[in-house]
């Protein structure tokens, strides 16, 4: 690159240019601009990448060419290069969970061996323009996805409900619900940089997690009454906080019954088991110890 040659970034081209222009002190017609990247906005302004142009000043020896001809040559766009494939894997959520509403439900969760019930919190009045900041931006999500469908919003007790329904409602829900847990959880993310009340944000397709709900229920006593059978701890895996918060409420005033979450993540398998079992798994190991012992007396007797 000649001494008169400078790359400058900006939002856009002409952002750009005319940060080449001030920072030469030229004007743009004595410049030669090559035009890099001409920038792009992300979905959602969350990935943006910046016009990146080159410039060189002209010297006095081009002044012979004419400065209309000069003014309309056309940009050399250097040729892209072709991304290399990526081996292809399913979207998740984070191992950890990056919004204070994820961090939340998590520590409310887990608070207590057997699912106590967590601290309420004071209920967050949300204006007009707020929910339907919420409304737009779920339903610009689903159009992204090819899936358009009806959005209602609701507020409960301080929380705000996001009610999805149309033809797309098994493609959204997913293998137990992962779909749409990674909606919600992406949902929330765009909703915090957009309004500044903090709020409580679920979303729900047709009547998925009212179904969802009352399955691990019934999962929930049905395993507690194998534990109590043959005492052999029971798990549900991969449940979201709010799941594994039912589970903890439906065994919590069992006085047979303990329920634990275990694993890292936002996704956690719990637990259901008898109290004190892992004491009484210990005496087992001694046993073979005594065995030896009484085998060796057995021996010095003969």
């Amino acid at each position: 690159m000649s001494p008169k040659t400078k790359d400058f970034y900006g939002k856009d081209v002409a952002s750009a240019i005319k940060e080449a222009c001030d920072t030469l002190d030229v004007a743009q017609e004595n410049l030669d601009i090559e035009v890099i990247e001409t920038g792009t906005t992300g979905i959602f302004g969350l990935i943006r990448k910046k016009a990146h142009i080159r410039v060189t000043v002209q010297s006095d020896n081009d002044d012979a060419e004419p400065k209309a001809k000069k003014k309309a040559r056309p940009a050399k766009p250097r040729p892209q290069k072709k991304p290399e494939p990526r081996e292809h894997k399913p979207v998740s959520p984070p191992a950890v969970p990056e919004t204070s509403e994820e961090m939340n439900e998590a520590e409310d969760e887990d608070n207590g061996e057997n699912g106590e019930r967590a601290q309420s919190r004071e209920p967050v009045e949300l204006s007009p323009e707020s929910l339907e900041v919420i409304r737009a931006e779920c339903a610009k999500i689903l159009e992204l996805m090819a899936c358009p469908s009806t959005v209602e919003i609701e507020t409960q007790e301080g929380s705000v409900h996001c009610q999805v329904s149309g033809e797309f409602e098994d493609d959204l829900t997913g293998e137990e619900g992962r779909t749409l847990d990674s909606l919600q959880y992406l949902l929330r993310k765009i909703v915090s940089r957009k309004i500044s009340e903090r709020v409580r944000l679920a979303i729900d397709v047709g009547d998925y997690r009212e179904r969802r709900n009352q399955e691990l229920r019934d999962k929930a006593v049905d395993y507690a009454a194998l534990v109590k059978q043959n005492g052999k701890t029971q798990v549900i895996a991969s449940l979201s906080p709010s799941e594994r918060r039912i589970v903890h409420v439906v065994l919590q005033d069992d006085a047979d019954i303990r329920s634990r979450s275990v694993g890292d993540g936002l996704f956690k398998k719990v637990l259901i088991y008898k109290p004190g079992k892992g004491k009484a798994g210990g005496r087992k190991k001694g046993r073979p110890q005594n065995r030896r012992k009484n085998d060796s007396s057995r021996k010095k007797d003969s």
